[in-house]
């Protein structure tokens, strides 16, 4: 699958990653990967959010790095396709 470019997710999406950052909690990730296969992820732990060349991750306290726009699901949260959140 080629690098597609980034599509900023939701605002309101961004600050559930951002909360389950701060607090360190276990969570539960539905991803696509860089092939486009689904992926699960239990129990990951999310340590940070970084933006790598204009790209937002969610950086998980195993060094693994998911894209945060190819998150189909976080937790009980299914991710739609909705506008995107530019501050």
């Amino acid at each position: 699958m080629s690098v597609e470019p980034y599509k900023r997710i939701p605002c309101g999406v961004y600050d559930h990653f951002e909360l389950a950052a701060m607090r360190r909690t276990k969570v539960n990730i539905r991803y696509r990967d860089e092939e486009g296969a689904e992926q699960t992820l239990e129990n990951a732990v999310i340590t940070n959010l970084k933006s790598i060349e204009k790209i937002e991750y969610a950086i998980l306290s195993t060094g693994q790095k998911i894209r945060l726009d190819w998150v189909i699901q976080l937790n009980d949260l299914v991710i739609q396709d909705q506008a995107g959140c530019y501050l």
